[in-house]
């Protein structure tokens, strides 16, 4: 019998009574059915109604079994197979034992007796499994059959193939063949119930339905109809889990199919969904606190979190942390055996006993897989479950806080700093220092929320990996020490005192790195930044032609960020340098001690496991620190998080039924939302800051059921007002009555069909504020917001909002998509499909921010009586803001009237009358009003209306008609294309030719096979050194020693040279292709802007181009030397290892060849979907965070909250699958690497040619060749997916530019110097195959002429407008300005000539100063004069303000701050700043495309003046809808579909009933109109 019998039958009673102990802790607790875990959560979860918890039963299962039936049944047969193979053990041991004590032997008596106890307790377990049909109990019994089978067959087998060479202890083997026969068919039969139980799947196949988890849109473009849909992982047999067998089948469809789309891949199990993590964290954030004893962590301070992520994930961090440790413990076994096999081979040298060495091969083979095994499932657990898990929870709770934080981000305040020193630094800009500072701590832009969502989610989630160095490390450093102290005695502490002085260097490194880093990541941020806002207002640098002024701008940015990008590879190059130094330091100094000190031999054997285990430790050692920075990055990231988590709220709104039904204020004072978790909860009045907009001393009572109007003066706090009744804004004082809709109310109501009586829901609100927030979905779902379909009701709203014709005028109708923030809709069109959406809604209660100011007379008065006051509204409570006094007050029942901040007005509708309130608002009147006249217009009106069929009054009640069969809708925002297949050729040439010229690339690929030469003279020498110690010849150890150190150092400049070269390239490119990419987009048409969504934009170049600076070099650099150190370290093995060795390897090599292939092909296409269902997740964070008091107005939270957890399930499950395809191709490839080194040790053992030195020199290559392999196909893949970024990059630098900037000859610098303008058989039309929208124009405008350009939404105006500009180009005909033809001038030159004021008002972030004067050219009085004309700030005699007035005007400060996009200022001031701006650049012509749409009627008034006194001898076209602001022009244009109907002077028009513009004016009322006809002089 083999030897060691009693200690391996005592290991396995020891394994016996462990066993027993798992199952008696994991019995089930009595007292409570033991249901799986996770629905005892669901339930505890469901009892509080919390609106926030989305979670129901159906999200926490895994799936539904396929086929339950006949999978427990072929699993009863196979574990009855496997318990009548123990019960055949059972009785050979009992035999055995019988055979042993009859001939008393004591030592085999206690063997077996012990094996009998072991066989029986397997064969109780199995033949309990037998029964067993719950997933649960069958893999627990499964698992630990497996485990019990390994450990006796490893041990067993061990046994078996040790060699009797050192005699055995007991001599009584000769007799006992009976024994020798028993003990061998027992250790046959345990290795095939061994490898049954291995191959047991724990549960059957599962099923979840798709819908529950993917959106409609996911689950249509399924193709692959396997039912087994959820992942493998649940029921996998423990080989499989070993091996990630269960990923196979999603690495075969990556190959198969053409395109892997969403919902072909598995679905990930339970525990990974978002809807279960959201619930968990949510749980957790409320129960967990980490005190100790009696302190706990500083709020903000990222410690309570982390413990409280630590806490939730305890089980998986903590399996981590046990697998960490055992592969650390496991890693030196194969350079054990290695030295062990060298050792023998240099006594041996003609292979006589050849037992041992064949022990030594098989188990550096086997260690190896064992390694790799247990290393492949910390790297998995970490990667995908942890990893994915926590990005989840993070993603889920912040987004969750993001429905109920305060919406502080549109209220931020400026910077203190600015305040206090008045000193700001030579270019307008406060010190940064200082600002920086601030802006870490408070999230006021939108884009630091942003950044929160992504890039420090992802840190946290990503030390995941890190984390577990922190056990492994110290473990192998300590494993590695004693190891190299049995190889070389006290030298190698001499080597390892030299690595200590490294690691201060490291830290240092580190530090410097971190350092660049952040600098890096600053420029980065503001490069993004100003693209944000470039690509925001694209078509005001259009229209002002500052393209180039703005590239500038960008590219010096830029240029800063390559200079850091550039010092951080110097930095990483160097540091490699000292990295790949170090061990060579440490490896010369040991052996110079254990030479050359201490005179021994360097045998082989010592000499190569030295090394190997000096390379290993590098890494140990480097790990370290390399983490702890991964840990301070990540402890900022989670402060940050922290801080956000811990901000302020706005109030919780209770159920329905406990809120009181009335509308009102009681001596209320509320301001602009501000963050104050951190002062105290009663703050009063007193300490609210200096800069915030206050309302004082509110006391309101809106009446319920009826319509009240808000008016006043711009910026006098009447959006506010609004806030503050949705709860939005803070009160400091007072008290405000007004129901909220729940959060949940939207997903209650969906899909719920009620009668129409009750779709009025009583507490309920809807708001439409001032900028219209769209989401990019059609007009119809935007619409109905997730209502039912109600066709009588949907179709009256289309009506009464006055959408009909304009969706006739759509191609697709209400199936239109709208654009990310509306684009392709004109403003009165977002205006009225905002309003649609609350008219459509059940609120009772409807908060209405100016709806009227963005659409002409005609449709102003349509929505006025038609919607506000028609049917839809009767019973629901309507608050309105509006300039349009004169029009809605008459029917208003209570009105408020507010100024700066104060309530000039409340009441009803008589006493405004009575009061003069009502003269401040609306436009001067005349007092004597003629009765007559009055009645003669009512007369003239009602024949007008009954005459004209074609009036808009009548249009849009026209009955709707059939519709006509509609072809499918087309999208505007085209899917973002995802490439598919190989990256073709010309991108890869792109690249090449962008790093450098041929010069370049021949120094590069020279300096790179020299480097890969260099480890092979390595270890040349190394070999020829230690056969000389071994032999006891040859020249001293100094002579060795030196040359060694020769051909090592210049090995390690050579390699260093080849990074510096090939950074060079890469900043080379990265400046090269970012120049083409800013110029193709910013040059592109305007068009392209309009199709094209800015998140997509900012992608590439933001997320695209950091890939393509950062890790594009690497990864290509990688590849090239990772492909050429395998090819090298091939071919040195091959000639050691002669022909057998030779045909092994092209084995492998084509092994290695199709799993390479497979893996590349769905690798690439995992991390493409990743890409691309990142964007929808990106747009809906962006979304809401805009539209975040929208959603809490209408109560949509919850459900905006269940389409998120949907884009995250959709975006994380093709990371996980890419981790997973990851680890799938690291277990095969290190399988076929263990073969390799075990087939280099079996040739060096059976071939006694190959002496020890030799053979030390051959293993020392294949076990590097492990990691060459791997990392190559890796660095491969991950060169093709950063080349996916330079291919998305490509595709947008190769857009069709507008025509040239500059067509010579220029036109002369004073042109135009007249102003006046012809049009020649005017046609346009958008793009070829669309249809005409402006029809044959022809009119001439006289030099200095003031035209109005009137017509409805959508008859062309704005269209007209743009064609001055060449931003659509005439299809025909052509306009001619102080004669010149316009297409045949440059657009920099045209457009710089004349002026536009645009509809929609773009201001650029920074100072007041310099968003007024973009490139510093005019002087302070200059603007101050510009804004006074523009009323901004009261003409020069008005006293100072005193310091400290409550809402003192911002606008007298240049230096006051603007935020993004002009968010702090109200669209009417916008506009006004925008009105300013022009005012500056003083043009002969200027267009005004409804300039002041958003500003009160008296302010409106008195611009009207400015503008003829400044521009007096400039040519106006104005488009308008206020009558007002053109009666008094030269001539007015009437377009109607494209055409012009009339066009004439004012007065001419007016005269003659029968014109439309007659009718127009008529429109806006009685008064107003007699007012009109008196304007115009008729």
């Amino acid at each position: 019998m083999p030897r060691f019998q009693l200690e391996i039958a005592i290991a396995l009673a020891v394994s016996v009574v462990t066993s027993a102990i798992a199952f008696y802790l994991a019995r089930p607790k009595e007292g409570k059915i033991k249901l799986p875990t996770h629905v005892d959560d669901a339930d505890d979860i469901t009892q509080v109604p919390d609106p926030f918890d989305v979670t129901t039963p159906a999200d926490i299962i895994d799936g539904y079994p396929i086929d339950a039936e006949g999978f427990w049944t072929r699993m009863r047969w196979r574990k009855f197979f496997i318990s009548s193979l123990l019960a055949v053990v059972v009785i050979l041991s009992t035999v055995a034992l019988g055979w042993s004590t009859t001939n008393d032997e004591r030592q085999e008596t206690a063997v077996f007796a012990l094996h009998v106890v072991f066989s029986l307790y397997l064969l109780v377990i199995a033949a309990r499994s037998v029964v067993q049909e719950e997933v649960e109990s069958h893999s627990q019994s499964i698992i630990h059959l497996t485990t019990l089978l390994t450990v006796v067959t490893t041990l067993l087998g061990s046994a078996a193939i040790l060699p009797d060479a050192p005699p055995p202890v007991a001599q009584s083997l000769e007799d006992d063949a009976v024994l020798k026969g028993i003990w061998y068919a027992m250790f046959g039969l345990y290795t095939v119930t061994c490898i049954l139980a291995y191959s047991t799947p724990q549960g059957p196949p599962l099923h979840y339905p798709p819908a529950g988890i993917y959106s409609e849109k996911t689950v249509q473009s399924i193709t692959n109809s396997d039912q087994e849909n959820v992942c493998g992982l649940v029921g996998a047999s423990p080989w499989d889990v070993l091996l990630f067998s269960y990923t196979t089948k999603v690495v075969w469809l990556g190959n198969i199919a053409v395109s892997l789309e969403i919902g072909d891949l598995p679905i990930v199990p339970g525990n990974m969904r978002a809807t279960y993590n959201y619930t968990r964290m949510k749980k957790a954030l409320r129960d967990i606190k980490l005190r100790i004893f009696s302190w706990s962590p500083r709020p903000g301070s990222g410690w309570g979190l982390a413990y409280k992520i630590v806490r939730l994930n305890i089980v998986a961090l903590t399996a981590e942390m046990l697998l960490a440790a055992a592969s650390a413990m496991l890693f030196y076994v194969p350079a054990i055996f290695l030295q062990m096999l060298v050792a023998y081979l240099e006594v041996d040298k003609n292979r006589e006993n050849q037992g041992w060495g064949w022990v030594y091969v098989i188990g550096l083979f086997v260690s190896n897989v064992v390694t790799f095994l247990v290393t492949g499932q910390l790297w998995s657990l970490a990667t995908t479950a942890i990893q994915v898990r926590l990005r989840i929870q993070l993603n889920t709770v912040l987004f969750a806080k993001t429905l109920v934080r305060k919406d502080v981000a549109s209220s931020a305040p400026p910077p203190a700093n600015v305040v206090k020193d008045g000193a700001a630094s030579e270019n307008g800009k406060p010190d940064s220092d200082a600002a920086d500072k601030k802006d870490e701590d408070d999230f006021s832009s939108k884009a630091q929320i942003m950044t929160l969502m992504t890039t420090d989610v992802d840190r946290v989630s990503e030390f995941a990996w890190h984390f577990f160095s922190l056990v492994d490390s110290p473990i192998e450093i300590i494993i590695g020490t004693i190891f190299l102290y049995k190889l070389l005695g006290v030298s190698c502490f001499f080597g390892l005192a030299v690595t200590c002085l490294f690691l201060p260097l490291n830290h240092f490194a580190g530090k410097v790195v971190v350092g660049a880093q952040e600098n890096l990541m600053k420029a980065r941020d503001e490069r993004v930044a100003l693209m944000n806002e470039i690509l925001g207002g694209i078509r005001m640098l259009k229209f002002m032609a500052w393209e180039r002024s703005f590239e500038k701008r960008v590219l010096k940015i830029r240029e800063k960020e390559l200079k850091y990008q550039k010092l951080n590879y110097t930095i990483e190059t160097l540091w490699n340098a000292i990295w790949n130094g170090s061990p060579i330091l440490v490896t010369l100094v040991s052996f110079w001690h254990f030479a050359i000190v201490r005179k021994q031999p360097l045998t082989p054997s010592i000499a190569f496991t030295s090394i190997i285990v000096f390379s290993e430790m590098k890494f140990a050692l480097n790990a370290l620190p390399e983490t702890f920075i991964n840990m301070l990055q990540s402890l900022v990231s989670l402060r940050r998080i922290e801080k956000y988590l811990n901000g302020a709220e706005v109030n919780r709104v209770p159920p329905m039924d406990q809120q009181s039904q009335t509308i009102a204020f009681q001596s209320c004072t509320a301001t602009w939302p501000q963050d104050r978790a951190g002062a105290s909860a009663a703050s009063s009045a007193a300490s609210t800051p200096k800069h915030k907009f206050l309302l004082v001393d509110l006391t309101l009572n809106f009446p319920a059921g009826e319509l009240a109007l808000i008016c006043g003066k711009l910026g006098s706090g009447k959006t506010l007002l609004l806030l503050a009744l949705l709860g939005e804004a803070d009160i400091l004082t007072g008290q405000m009555l007004c129901p909220r809709s729940p959060p949940d109310s939207l997903a209650s109501f969906a899909g719920v069909i009620v009668p129409k009586e009750e779709w009025i829901m009583n507490g309920v609100c809807a708001y439409v504020p001032q900028a219209a927030w769209l989401r990019n979905a059609s007009i119809k779902d935007n619409i109905l917001f997730n209502l039912p379909y109600d066709e009588e009701r949907y179709q009256k709203t289309l009506e009464v909002c006055a959408l009909i014709s304009d969706l006739e005028i759509l191609e697709d109708g209400d199936e239109s998509e709208i654009g990310e923030r509306g684009v392709n809709l004109s403003g009165g069109q977002k205006a009225r499909v905002s309003l649609a959406r609350a008219v459509y809604s059940r609120a009772s209660i409807l908060l209405l921010d100016d709806v009227l100011s963005a659409v002409d007379a005609h449709t102003a008065h349509h929505l006025y009586h038609e919607c506000l006051r028609g049917d839809l509204m009767k019973g629901r409570t309507v608050i309105l803001v509006s300039h349009h006094v004169q029009l809605c007050a008459p029917e208003a029942s209570y009105i408020v009237a507010l100024d700066n901040g104060r309530v000039q007005f409340e009441g009803d509708r008589q006493k405004f009358y009575d009061s003069g309130a009502i003269r401040a608002l609306v436009q001067s009147t005349d007092d004597d009003n003629d009765k007559e006249e009055k009645d003669l217009v009512e007369g003239a009106e009602e024949v007008a209306l009954a005459s004209d069929p074609h009036s808009e009054s009548s249009s849009t009640i026209a009955p709707a008609e059939v519709k006509a069969e509609r072809k499918p809708a087309r999208k505007l925002i085209e899917e973002e294309k995802r490439a598919v297949g190989r990256i073709s050729r010309d991108i890869w040439e792109t690249y090449i030719w962008a790093c450098g010229n041929g010069w370049y690339w021949v120094l590069f690929i020279g300096v790179l096979i020299v480097a890969s030469i260099s480890p092979v003279l390595e270890n040349g020498w190394l070999r020829y050194w230690s056969s000389a110690a071994l032999n006891g010849d040859g020249e001293s150890p100094a002579f060795y020693i030196s040359i060694y150190a020769g051909i090592t150092t210049a090995g390690l400049i050579i390699t260093t040279i080849r990074w510096f070269i090939l950074y060079r390239g890469s900043i080379h490119a990265s400046t090269v292709l970012y120049k083409r990419l800013l110029e193709a987009v910013l040059f592109a048409n305007i068009r392209f802007h309009d199709t094209v969504s800015r998140g997509r934009l900012l992608n590439r170049f933001g997320k695209d181009f950091e890939g393509i600076d950062s890790s594009l070099a690497d990864n290509f650099g990688r590849s090239i030397i990772y492909a050429l150190s395998a090819a090298t370290t091939l071919i040195t093995v091959s000639v050691v290892g002669g022909l057998p060795f030779i045909i092994a390897a092209i084995l492998l090599g084509f092994v290695y060849y199709n799993v390479a292939k497979i893996y590349g092909q769905t690798s690439r296409d995992m991390r493409r979907l990743d890409s691309v269902t990142r964007s929808p997740l990106y747009s809906i964070y962006g979304e809401t965070i805009s539209g975040v008091t929208i959603l809490r107005a209408f109560g949509a939270s919850s459900k905006f909250l269940r389409d998120m957890l949907r884009c995250v399930d959709t975006n994380s499950n093709p990371y996980y699958w890419m981790w997973g395809v990851n680890r799938w191709l690291s277990a095969r490839f290190n399988l076929v690497s263990s073969a390799i080194v075990g087939a280099t040790a079996l040739v060096c053992l059976i071939t006694p040619s190959i002496s020890a030195s030799m053979a030390g020199f051959a293993l020392a290559f294949a076990s590097t060749i492990t990691n060459d392999l791997l990392f190559m196909v890796r660095r491969f893949v991950g060169l093709e997916q950063s080349m996916v970024a330079l291919e998305r990059v490509k595709e947008y630098s190769e857009l069709a530019r507008e025509p040239a900037e500059f067509i010579e000859p220029r036109p002369p610098a004073s042109w135009p110097s007249e102003g006046a303008i012809k049009c020649e058989d005017l046609v346009i039309r958008y793009a070829p195959e669309l249809p005409n929208v402006l029809h044959n124009l022809n009119f001439e405008i006289r030099p200095g002429e003031k035209v109005g350009i009137l017509g409805r939404t959508g008859s062309g105006k704005s269209t007209l407008a743009l064609s001055f500009f060449r931003f659509v180009e005439a299809t025909e005909g052509r306009i001619l300005v102080d004669g010149i033809d316009t297409a045949k001038i440059g657009l920099t030159d045209l457009r710089s000539r004349l002026t536009i004021i645009p509809q929609d008002p773009t201001i650029l972030s920074g100072s007041l100063r310099s968003t007024l004067d973009v490139f510093d050219e005019y002087e302070d009085a200059e603007i101050y004069e510009a804004l006074r004309r523009v009323h901004l700030i009261p003409s020069e005699d008005t006293p100072e303000e005193v310091a400290g007035t409550v809402n003192a005007n911002v606008f007298r400060d240049l230096d006051s701050t603007v935020s993004e996009g002009g968010d702090n200022f109200s669209t009417g001031e916008k506009q006004l700043l925008c009105m300013a701006r022009a005012i500056l650049k003083r043009s002969k012509i200027l267009v005004m495309d409804e300039a002041t749409a958003s500003v009160d009627y008296a302010t409106d008034e008195l611009i009207g003046k400015t503008i003829r006194q400044e521009f007096a001898e400039s040519t106006i076209l104005t488009i308008a809808h206020r009558l007002r602001t053109v009666i008094d022009y030269d001539r007015v244009m009437l377009l109607e579909q494209g055409r012009i109907i009339e066009f004439d002077r004012p007065g001419v028009l007016l005269s003659n009933p029968s014109t439309k513009f007659y009718a127009l004016c008529k429109a806006t009322g009685k008064e107003e109109f007699v007012m009109l006809k008196k304007m115009a002089g008729v």
